[in-house]
């Protein structure tokens, strides 16, 4: 299962579909709680018009290390079930009226190469 996995994207999907339903302040509200590095997980393997929907939505010194996070996580083997954990947590917080939840994903980064352990 790679992070393109049926799962992913459905959640991924999802998350699009959310952040155009919402109110605009509310979803930048949420985006900008967010931690970089689970952004960026949840952004991992997305299609161009998710991104662009997230990016366009954030201040431009949080896109920028986000996007410093994913050229980072790219070249990592990630776990599928770790990019649908932060996507879920992000879906979780732009349904919720509470604060983003800014804890950070479990993720151990290795390279591809590595493969399983």
């Amino acid at each position: 299962m790679s992070s393109g996995s049926p799962a992913v994207r459905a959640g991924q999907k999802r998350l699009s579909e959310r952040i155009e339903l919402l109110p605009g302040a509310h979803v930048q509200n949420k985006l900008m709680a967010t931690n970089d590095r689970n952004l960026a997980l949840a952004l991992l393997g997305c299609d161009d018009a998710l991104e662009r929907s997230v990016f366009d939505r954030i201040a431009p010194r949080k896109a920028d290390r986000v996007r410093s996070e994913l050229a980072v996580i790219e070249r990592r083997h990630v776990d599928p079930a770790i990019v649908l954990q932060a996507v879920s947590r992000l879906l979780d917080a732009l349904d919720s009226n509470a604060r983003a939840d800014d804890r950070s994903s479990y993720w151990r980064p290795r390279n591809a190469a590595d493969g399983a352990r």
